[in-house]
């Protein structure tokens, strides 16, 4: 009975370990996308090779690919098939690249009639393809010299070797013997990356929202990924020297929003989160998929922030002139969120009562976002209170500048507000508030901020000195 047991066990052991070795080596395709429009493909393919030296064609690559990020291996038979050369073929057919191919051939033009006459046929070595231009030698020794423009139908005798239609990879491989075994070719491609997009919705006091995060993925790489095992990488990776891609023309086609059924996993990852879909998908070549990324946050408590930045230097405040109105709130579990947040576009929506429809508001980018960290977004300028300043005195000497500011606060809202007005210092002075109408506080190095109360239907004027050192 303890032998049994033992045996048992052995096989319970074994054969977990074995249905995970199958599983391991499965045909089909996995994707890892990144922020910075490029992916890593790992596919998997049966293929068969015989003793000795092959040439292996590898079809359906993007043809946006990296060549010089290729990795073979054959996962059944390792160290049993060596890669000895890799060319990657992207001169795809057209009639350029399919007339090359014939230079010192025979070829038959169809050239259009003039006048009365009707078209003929000329027959002749072709001699060159380029430009606008077609020469061809006939039997006698003749040059013929005929326009692009004139050419009616190109008749050519057969299909040339080595035609590709779709890129390929070619290798010249060395198998130890006869082997027909799972490998997998890993690459890096331009023209597929992913982003965050994210919907939120304010309630009518606006101090809570709903909140809901889709992925949008955009496949311009030049292939479609059947049935992939998809991954999205949130982070800013380094990448050295990245290629310049052959961008061709597209037309983008909108997919529509993918139907969540089971979503993403987020982990960390080194450095960076990992997002994991838990199904496979679909990629086409020239789309845009959504799938959504995080479960809706509802009643998310909200502060309605505004700020009027005023500084020196024009370029501090960022040429503002209004009075900035922030959304801000925390992503934390308490509030239903508290997860990692890939950077990407908020669009805030607020419902208008009278029917229920939701009216957009504005709209702000947030950058990769840990869980417990704050989020604020400036989503627009508040058009009921009006803000106007000017300095009424200025003094300089050796290294020091003294300024009397004033700042008339305007609100024509039936409500209350708090206004934040904040002066900006640049760097390398040290400043100080001498008086003020409103006490101050210092924000961080270079912000003094004053929160000036102002009442309904009020006028508020702010009143400050500062003497800056440097």
């Amino acid at each position: 009975m303890k032998t049994g047991f033992i045996v048992l066990l052995g096989l319970m052991m074994v054969l977990p370990c074995a249905a995970a070795e199958k599983k391991a080596f499965e045909p089909g395709v996995a994707l890892t996308v990144y922020n910075d429009n490029f992916a890593v493909v790992k596919e998997r393919r049966q293929m068969d090779f015989a003793e000795g030296q092959n040439i292996v064609r590898f079809t359906d690559v993007a043809s946006q690919i990296d060549p010089t990020s290729v990795l073979f291996e054959c996962l059944e038979f390792p160290g049993q098939v060596k890669l000895l050369e890799q060319n990657y073929e992207y001169d795809l057919v057209n009639t350029q690249s399919l007339l090359k191919k014939y230079i010192d051939k025979p070829v038959k033009i169809q050239v259009k009639g003039s006048g009365s006459s009707g078209a003929s046929l000329v027959s002749g070595m072709l001699l060159a393809a380029d430009g606008p231009s077609l020469i061809l030698q006939d039997d006698d020794g003749k040059m013929n010299v005929i326009s692009g423009d004139s050419v009616e139908h190109i008749q050519l005798d057969k299909k040339p070797e080595n035609l590709l239609t779709r890129p390929t990879l070619v290798w010249l491989v060395d198998s130890a013997k006869k082997l027909a075994g799972l490998c997998q070719v890993a690459y890096t491609t331009e023209g597929i990356g992913w982003r965050a997009d994210y919907m939120a919705v304010l309630n009518d006091k606006d101090d809570a929202l709903d909140m809901s995060g889709w992925v949008t993925i955009t496949n311009n790489s030049g292939a479609a990924y059947q049935d992939a095992a998809l991954k999205l990488i949130a982070g800013d990776v380094k990448r050295v020297a990245s290629p310049q891609p052959r961008q061709p023309v597209y037309e983008r086609v909108r997919a529509a929003g993918v139907v969540r059924e089971e979503g993403f996993e987020e982990k960390p990852f080194m450095e960076y989160h990992l997002y994991t879909l838990d199904r496979k998908t679909t990629l086409q070549n020239n789309q845009v998929k959504q799938i959504e990324l995080i479960e809706p946050a509802s009643n998310v408590p909200v502060n309605k922030v505004y700020v009027y930045e005023i500084s020196l230097w024009d370029w501090m405040a960022h040429g503002r002139s209004k009075v900035q109105v922030k959304i801000e709130f925390e992503n934390k579990k308490e509030n239903q969120l508290g997860i990692a947040l890939p950077k990407g576009r908020v669009r805030v929506f607020k419902k208008d009562p009278a029917d229920a429809s939701l009216e957009f508001v504005g709209e702000d980018e947030i950058d990769h976002t840990p869980k417990d960290e704050k989020l604020s977004l400036y989503i627009g300028d508040a058009f009921d209170i009006a803000v106007e300043q000017k300095m009424t005195d200025a003094r300089n000497g050796d290294r020091w500048q003294t300024f009397t500011r004033k700042v008339e606060l305007r609100n024509r809202k039936e409500q209350a507000v708090t206004v934040f007005v904040d002066e900006k210092i640049p760097e390398g002075r040290n400043w100080k508030i001498d008086n003020s109408s409103i006490n101050h506080q210092k924000k961080d190095a270079y912000t003094c901020r004053f929160a000036v109360p102002v009442g309904a239907n009020q006028t508020v004027m702010l009143e400050y000195q500062m003497t800056q050192t440097w």
